[in-house]
């Protein structure tokens, strides 16, 4: 069981540290500090030995050099043994029992110019945290003052700290720390491919109830620096569920696809609804019209602000939560008689570059996420007929709904708007049935879009026969000759566009 006798701390916010040190001095604790550290506590009337005198010098390389030296390193991963105390004394160093550091603020700053962030990588502060928490069976380590507040509140009377307890803090340390180094190899890192080594950190945003089922335990980790989903304000409703937060950015995923107003409802992290319009209301109602039986209880996501109008219709509906970049008028007021219903505002919808992450058995995978707007490599019309101006624009639409959904995905459009929508099966051709029967008699005229190529002609043929006029589809099937004479046959113009856009 550690016993506290002597506390290194070193500080770059100053003001965390005041009364932790006097807590730690009131319990006749030996504080050592770095030399800023130790003016500060002084002037505050603890007591504070500077490790000037130890390490022979103030600070070196105008403060980047403080504690980098020998003889405070030796007095952390100095064991509890005879041998290496009896090297400690020879050189009058001291042994320190717990280092308490409040690393430089990079994760809290890394928006600033990077000739500006570079100067606020911790080096000799990660060093104290890493050395303390590798010597835990004899050193308390904090990086906060919470955890160090934890130390003082396990002390008995002779200040002992259960192993317990240092072995947990130690464990946190280094999940701090690397945490920071990924922060700072993000930052820095532009290699076109992915690196050798790779690594995410996040710090616990908020607690979950439990994970997708009530079994299951989960937690909500932000990146840093937030953004997305993560940098919304949570303007009311009940706490956000893991299922929410996953179909909220499935949602978000939808509305960011489109440069025009646009609406996306999504359930079960599948789109029941996705539309674009010149006016959000209409783009809402077209949306919720696609399948208003399954969007009962969905998520529905806004590219544009919620006014009162919108927010009274939204109240018709039942949802589990409303997303927009702003809510105007008196729409918050509305939609909070809905007292359940989670209201977002999420003002940053950049959809910008990022790694998409899955874990598996033994590690995960990473890609880069499909980019908004990304639809075809090449547009080559393969169909005796060709499309006319409004099919190929419906096309278009219809290729972009089609990326939000779970492969095999088979979306059908008209005006802007999905009006059936079959996925998550692993047959193309019931993908296409389950679209056909949501769109039912909407079929007749609309167009239709494919995530990967038709393997075989039989999906056009369902599609045909509830009067789609034209598909869009990858093509690069060894079979594509074949579906293009079917084409042909039932009257069908049909794009190829060399992308696919599988969604697992």
């Amino acid at each position: 069981m550690p016993k506290i006798r002597t506390a290194l701390i070193s500080a770059y916010n100053k003001e965390k540290i005041g009364d932790i040190a006097k807590k730690l001095a009131d319990r006749n604790i030996e504080i050592w500090a770095s030399s800023g550290t130790a003016a500060f506590l002084r002037e505050r009337n603890i007591p504070v030995t500077s490790i000037d005198g130890l390490v022979g010098f103030s600070q070196l390389l105008g403060g980047r050099v403080k504690t980098l030296h020998p003889a405070i390193f030796s007095g952390i991963l100095a064991r509890d043994t005879q041998q290496d105390f009896a090297q400690l004394r020879q050189r009058d160093y001291p042994a320190f029992d717990m280092v308490f550091v409040d690393l430089y603020p990079f994760l809290e700053n890394m928006s600033l110019p990077e000739e500006k962030l570079v100067e606020l990588i911790d080096i000799g502060g990660v060093a104290l945290l890493r050395a303390a928490a590798k010597n835990y069976a004899r050193v308390a380590v904090a990086y906060s003052p919470e955890q160090a507040q934890k130390i003082i509140d396990s002390m008995d009377d002779e200040n002992n700290v259960p192993t317990e307890l240092t072995r947990q803090l130690a464990a946190e340390t280094f999940y701090f720390t690397s945490v920071y180094d990924s922060a700072i190899a993000g930052c820095l890192y532009n290699g076109e491919s992915f690196p050798e080594y790779l690594s995410f950190g996040g710090r616990n945003a908020f607690p979950l109830r439990y994970g997708e089922n009530p079994h299951q335990r989960g937690a909500v980790y932000a990146a840093f620096p937030p953004r997305g989903l993560l940098s919304a304000e949570i303007l009311g409703g009940k706490q956000l569920s893991y299922n929410n937060l996953l179909d909220i950015d499935a949602a978000l995923a939808g509305v960011v696809e489109f440069d025009e107003p646009a609406c996306t409802i999504v359930k079960h992290l599948s789109p029941c609804g996705i539309a674009t319009d010149e006016d959000i209301h209409a783009a809402y109602e077209k949306s919720l019209a696609s399948d208003p039986l399954s969007a009962f209880g969905g998520i529905v996501a806004f590219n544009r602000p919620v006014d009162s109008a919108l927010a009274e219709r939204l109240t018709r509906h039942f949802f589990e939560c409303v997303v927009a970049p702003d809510f105007v008028e008196n729409s918050l007021e509305i939609l909070h008689r809905k007292k359940n219903l989670r209201i977002l505002k999420t003002p940053e919808l950049s959809g910008g570059e990022r790694i998409a992450v899955r874990g598996i058995w033994g590690g995960f995978v990473a890609q880069e996420t499909n980019p908004p707007g990304a639809m075809a490599q090449k547009w080559e019309v393969v169909s005796r007929r060709k499309p006319t101006d409004y099919e190929e624009m419906q096309m278009c639409f219809a290729m972009r709904a089609a990326k939000l959904v779970k492969s095999n995905a088979i979306v059908i459009a008209k005006d802007n708007a999905t009006v059936g929508i079959g996925g998550g099966l692993p047959s193309r051709v019931d993908a296409a049935i389950v679209a056909v029967r949501k769109a039912g008699d909407r079929a007749k005229g609309a167009v239709a879009a494919s995530d990967a190529f038709l393997p075989f002609p039989d999906t056009l043929y369902v599609l045909a026969q509830s009067g789609v006029t034209a598909l869009v589809q990858p093509g690069g099937s060894r079979n594509d000759e074949l579906v293009i004479r079917a084409a042909n046959e039932l009257g069908i113009a049909m794009v190829f566009t060399g992308m696919r856009h599988f969604r697992h």
